[in-house]
C-alpha cells in the first residue's frame, strides 16, 4: 500500500514528536503492508505550522530517511506537505514555496472544517486553472460535505481528487464524519485512502484495518484503486483514469460497488 498523507516527520507540526516515535510509526506501517509513505507535515498554517520549502525541511526529511534505512525498515519515504488553503495559494504553488506530493502536479490541500463551500470551490478552480491538481484532504470531515455531500461530487467533476482518512469510516472522528465517509465510498467520490497518522499511539500508520474493511465490503478492484493504484499514479505524476466515475448521492441506490 501507498500512504500519501502522514505526519511522520518529527518535531515540525502536531504529528510525531520525536525521531523515536517516527521510527515506531514507520515500523507499524511496514507491518500493516505499507511500503511507501509520503511525508506530509502541515504547511501554510501561518503563525503555527508554516513549513515552506527550505533547506531545514529537506535536512529533517533526509535525517529521517537515513534513520529508517539504518534500522532496515522496508518503507520508502517521499516528500510532500498538507497545505492549508489561503488566498495566495496559487502564488505559493507557482513560487515553489509549498511542496507537492513527490514533486508531481498533485497538491494535498486542507481546508478549514467550517469553510464555506463556495470558497473551497473557488480555491480548487484556481489551482486547476494553473495546471495543478488539488487532492482534497479528508473532505468527509468538512461540515459542508456532511450537510450536503454533493458538493464533493461537483468538485470531483471539476477535476479535483479526494483523499479519505482511514479512521473516518470507523467513527474515529464522530458519527457525522462516518456517515459522510460511507456515502463517499458508495458513490465513488474517494480517490485514495491514507492514514493521516500523527503518532504511533493514536491516529497511527497501521493500515491493516481499512485494508480488511475494503476487502470485506467492496470488490477487490476498488480496494486496489484506493490503496495502491491511484496513490501510485499520484506519486508518479500520472493521470487518474481507472475506476467508475463518481455519481451524485441521490443516485446511490442505483449502484453499489
Amino acid at each position: 500500500m501507498i500512504d500519501i498523507h502522514c505526519h511522520i516527520l518529527p518535531d515540525v507540526d502536531d504529528g510525531s514528536g520525536s525521531l523515536e516515535d517516527s521510527i515506531l510509526m514507520a515500523e507499524m506501517a511496514a507491518r500493516s503492508g505499507v511500503d511507501t509513505i509520503v511525508v506530509t507535515p502541515h504547511s501554510n498554517q501561518r503563525g503555527r505550522f508554516e513549513n515552506y520549502e527550505s533547506e531545514e525541511l529537506r535536512r529533517r526529511f533526509q535525517e529521517l530517511q537515513s534513520e529508517i534505512e539504518h534500522e532496515q525498515i522496508p518503507v520508502r519515504l517521499l516528500r510532500g506537505t498538507e497545505i492549508f488553503s489561503s488566498p495566495d495559494l496559487t502564488e505559493l504553488i507557482r513560487s515553489g514555496e509549498v511542496i507537492s506530493l513527490n514533486g508531481s502536479c498533485y497538491y494535498l490541500v486542507e481546508f478549514a472544517f467550517d469553510e464555506e463551500p463556495w470558497e473551497i470551490q473557488e480555491t480548487l478552480q484556481e489551482i486547476l486553472a494553473i495546471g495543478k491538481v488539488p487532492v482534497i484532504a479528508h473532505p468527509e470531515r468538512y461540515y459542508c460535505i456532511q450537510e450536503q455531500p454533493n458538493y464533493l461530487y461537483e468538485w470531483r467533476m471539476l477535476g479535483a481528487l479526494a483523499q479519505m482518512n482511514k479512521g473516518s469510516i470507523f467513527g474515529r472522528f464522530g458519527k457525522r464524519t462516518a456517515r459522510a465517509a460511507d456515502r463517499m465510498l458508495r458513490c465513488c467520490h474517494v480517490t485514495c485512502i491514507a492514514s493521516d497518522a500523527h503518532s504511533p499511539f493514536m491516529r497511527t500508520t497501521d493500515m491493516e484495518e481499512i485494508d480488511e474493511f475494503l476487502m470485506d465490503h467492496f470488490p477487490m478492484e476498488y480496494r486496489d484503486l484506493l490503496l495502491e493504484k491511484n496513490p501510485e499514479r499520484i506519486i508518479t505524476n500520472r493521470r487518474i483514469t481507472d475506476g467508475p466515475p463518481p455519481m451524485p448521492v441521490e443516485e446511490m441506490r442505483r449502484r453499489y460497488w
